[in-house]
């Protein structure tokens, strides 16, 4: 077999995941398969690159009918365990929305472009799902065989990278509001996103461990106004508040089924010889929601573009977005009124959409700049030992945050999306 790399030495392999799990996936994907010469799961990605599931890449050496040997290799998502965070994210009903977006609805908005005429990839092939004993399950397709690669999270897309990943949101958009048109309605599960009604208590401790850190890196930004940025932070009461404004959906705008955690990990690349990308395409549908496209917007500028394009290229990135859509829209005979690219920046400074600009900057994007190391979990990042404590300081003080922070925190204060005494309740 080819050499093995493992990115996380310390992810531990559950026992169910062995060569019979996969024997009725080899038999439909590999039909000329005899036996399973060679079997090996390792980690498929490092610490610190996702935070609500155990992502595993398996290796299969085979034997075929005509006596040939062949390597392949599947990736296998499956939920963290109940000691390390898993009990946490389940709350959050994310697994089973992944499932209906495999099973049902990515096969659904590909099928809506293929009518069309076009052949539009939105996700990576789910060869199978399962959910035993409480645990969801699913079985993709490795990317990695087509040369599919995940970005260099630490170091944001450039220009290229960001317009295709924003065309490719657009056609994401474009078919979920599309098929709402066709279906009428989404189920319930998708009126909420990273914000859920039982998840309050989830909230409020990570706002509560994550507070003292991040005003201690307001402090270090280098900014004139220091002192006002740290009286105007928020509330944990009004924190939640703006958690729950975030719930909120106005039918009278332009609405679609949101990815919900669109940033640059949740995307890969192919590229063609030159160096140019050739195809891109989404992963990760754990999240998506129904509303605001702004949901999408405000997250993924926020905490994935180069810090040099970031603030820079804001308004045009919208603007990239908005013509894709209006054509993917266009082909795919949407029927109410087509949102001007007014109505879709005017969506981003909306009370109900804030959330997502300051959850991404208070909550993303210190573990997104932060190096990867073995204790960046989910675990680790919520304990409240003086070790987890430390950890958080250092994710906070990482001077490539301040970089960002410095910059970026400002732009959108200025205008209006950080004012937290918005979120009070009238006298």
């Amino acid at each position: 077999m080819q050499d093995i790399i493992n990115p996380n030495e310390n992810l531990i392999i559950p026992e169910w995941i062995n060569e019979t799990y996969f024997e009725h996936v080899l038999a439909k994907d590999e039909p000329n398969y005899v036996k399973v010469l060679s079997f090996c799961p390792v980690a498929a990605i490092p610490p610190g690159e996702n935070f609500t599931s155990a992502m595993l890449r398996v290796y299969f050496e085979l034997e075929m009918n005509d006596g040939s040997i062949k390597t392949t290799t599947y990736i296998l998502k499956t939920m963290l365990p109940k000691d390390k965070g898993g009990d946490e994210i389940a709350e959050f009903g994310l697994f089973p929305k992944e499932m209906m977006m495999y099973n049902t609805f990515l096969p659904a908005f590909e099928t809506l472009y293929k009518e069309a005429g076009e052949d539009i990839k939105l996700a990576p092939k789910c060869l199978h799902t399962d959910e035993s004993d409480g645990c969801i399950n699913f079985i993709f397709e490795d990317l990695a065989i087509k040369k599919f690669r995940n970005v260099d999270r630490t170091k944001g897309l450039d220009l290229e990278h960001m317009i295709c990943a924003l065309q490719k949101l657009a056609e994401f958009h474009a078919a979920g509001s599309t098929y709402l048109d066709h279906n009428f309605s989404f189920p319930s599960e998708f009126d909420e996103g990273f914000v859920t009604h039982r998840g309050k208590k989830f909230h409020f401790e990570g706002y509560a461990k994550k507070e003292k850190s991040f005003k201690n890196s307001i402090a270090t930004w280098g900014l004139p106004d220091t002192d006002e940025y740290i009286k105007n932070f928020p509330s944990v009461e009004q924190y939640w508040a703006q958690c729950l404004s975030s719930m909120e959906v106005d039918p009278e705008e332009f609405n679609t089924l949101t990815h919900g955690d669109f940033w640059s990990s949740n995307l890969m690349c192919n590229y063609k010889p030159s160096g140019s990308i050739n195809q891109l395409i989404l992963v990760d549908f754990q999240i998506c929601k129904w509303g605001s496209p702004a949901i999408d917007l405000l997250f993924f500028l926020s905490l994935s573009a180069a810090n040099d394009i970031r603030i820079k290229k804001f308004d045009y990135f919208v603007r990239i977005y908005w013509d894709r859509l209006i054509e993917c829209l266009k082909l795919l005979k949407y029927k109410k009124k087509l949102p001007k690219l007014r109505d879709i920046h005017g969506s981003m400074y909306k009370k109900n959409n804030s959330f997502y600009a300051f959850f991404a900057l208070f909550n993303h994007l210190p573990l997104i700049l932060f190096p990867s190391e073995k204790n960046s979990n989910l675990h680790e990042l919520m304990g409240d030992s003086e070790e987890a404590e430390r950890l958080r300081q250092r994710i906070a003080s990482n001077p490539a945050l301040c970089d960002v922070l410095k910059d970026t925190y400002p732009f959108f204060y200025n205008r209006g999306l950080f004012n937290f005494e918005d979120y009070e309740k009238e006298p």
